[in-house]
């Protein structure tokens, strides 16, 4: 059994020295470590120089091509049996890699393994622990998986660092950059169609939050617009499956209804003409899928379309 670690960078010279460490100091070691830069303009790739005796170093020379596309090319210069995306800001802990493997040589069935994170803050402090751990291994089909992933953590069992999967799954499941800021998710969501999934309850990663990371950059109005997109995009894809799973599909649909009404009040709050009307498109492919608000949220939204969008904004900084 062998095992790449893949770290996708650009831009990530803050913390990208402390990822790289993580992923050397496992007591099992990786058979292969990569750096994979989407064309830096910091100091990331001379930081990651530092330790090329020990690390393989690829940059994209035409980059920046995007993280989806980023997270692609690095899983595919992995020429190991198992792959784990490490996230430039992210951490694993030291027995990841040992513990993982005796839970897949324990399960050859399960291509596809996880642990859940902490989350840490811009200093690596811990901010929140995952309360569900048990120490447990367990493997779970497809529609486990799925409802596992929704309903257990705040808000998903795990996040992207921690996560193994055989190379083999991404010949047929893919990151797909139509997902957009959900595109990890989109990934989670899929691949028990390919293997049974399991899962070692027991925090050996952290995530970490911060405003320089990927959705951290975004302002709170794009990132309500952005995902709208990005739901209504899983959603259609959903769709198209006669075996589709109920429980994500509504899962998508309230998570769609609750990111668009955002997306609408804030295109008020902000003043923002062209955002309004974004909404109103969002809300008519919305229509188009079945998809609607709750009366009370249809009923202001009337009432704000009567009155007109100069009028609704002045309304709308005395309301919310």
């Amino acid at each position: 059994m062998t095992f790449s670690i893949v770290i996708p960078t650009y831009n990530g010279e803050r913390y990208i020295e402390e990822a790289l460490l993580s992923a050397l100091n496992q007591t099992r070691p990786a058979n292969e470590i990569i750096i994979s830069d989407d064309n830096s303009s910091d100091k990331t790739l001379s930081i990651s120089e530092k330790y090329a005796d020990k690390i393989k170093i690829y940059k994209n020379e035409a980059g920046p091509s995007g993280f989806v596309n980023g997270w692609n090319n690095a899983i595919k210069y992995a020429t190991c049996e198992y792959i784990s995306i490490l996230h430039q800001d992210d951490l694993l802990a030291p027995t990841f890699l040992e513990e993982a493997e005796k839970a897949l040589t324990a399960h050859p069935e399960c291509k596809h393994f996880f642990v859940p994170c902490n989350y840490i803050d811009e200093n690596g402090k811990i901010t929140k622990e995952p309360n569900y751990c048990t120490n447990r291994i367990i493997v779970y089909s497809a529609e486990e998986y799925i409802d596992a992933y929704i309903n257990l953590g705040t808000p998903h069992v795990h996040r992207c660092p921690g996560v193994i999967t055989h190379r083999d799954i991404f010949k047929v499941c893919k990151y797909r950059k139509e997902a957009g800021m959900i595109a990890d998710d989109d990934f989670f969501f899929r691949v028990g169609r390919y293997t049974p999934v399991l899962g070692l309850m027991k925090p050996l990663s952290s995530y970490r939050l911060h405003k320089e990371s990927e959705s951290g950059h975004l302002s709170s109005a794009k990132m309500e617009s952005t995902l709208v997109v990005n739901h209504i995009f899983l959603i259609e894809e959903l769709l198209k499956q006669e075996d589709n799973s109920k429980t994500l599909l509504n899962y998508l649909i309230k998570s769609t209804q609750k990111h668009s009404f955002h997306e609408y009040i804030w295109c008020f709050r902000n003043k923002d003409d062209e955002m309004h009307r974004e909404s109103c498109t969002h809300r008519k492919k919305m229509r188009e899928l079945g998809i609607k608000w709750s009366f009370k949220r249809r009923t202001l939204a009337f009432i704000l379309d009567i009155l007109g969008f100069k009028l609704s904004c002045s309304l709308a900084q005395k309301i919310f």
